[in-house]
């Protein structure tokens, strides 16, 4: 029996966040959007400072467009590549140089099998929490 239960949560866990890197996974990231049309999955995950997104469904090899937007940052507008498995995965770090403390981002991913919207909230991470000067580790 619990043989039988551990491969069904197995199931379950493993599908939770399909689209995710297993190292994601691994470290505990959240989840902050998902979208899903037809038989693709898109997915944003954090750890409060890095993003990765991922997108699965996707034609094995096939291109499609992202378009991402951040505040009044220049967009970003890439030709994208699923892997042979369909896949397709990239790290983002928000960033507005110069302007603010956070702000949302919308990413949308169009290829020929689907078109998927995503948009997650960011704040900027603070600086070091101990004053200038910095003092070596070592000599605490």
């Amino acid at each position: 029996m619990a043989t039988i239960s551990t491969a069904l949560m197995a199931v379950i866990l493993g599908t939770s966040a399909q689209a995710y890197d297993p190292v994601v996974l691994k470290r505990g990231w959240q989840r902050v959007a998902s979208d899903q049309s037809d038989d693709c999955r898109a997915e944003v995950g954090t750890n409060g400072q890095f993003y990765i997104l991922s997108v699965t469904g996707l034609s094995p090899g096939g291109t499609g467009r992202l378009q991402l937007f951040n505040g009044d940052m220049v967009p970003i507008d890439w030709t994208i590549r699923a892997s042979a498995t369909g896949t397709w995965q990239h790290y983002y770090i928000p960033f507005r140089f110069n302007r603010g403390e956070g702000g949302t981002v919308l990413a949308q991913v169009s290829a020929a099998e689907c078109d998927l919207a995503l948009a997650f909230s960011w704040q900027r991470r603070k600086g070091w929490e101990e004053r200038l000067p910095l003092r070596n580790r070592a000599s605490r």
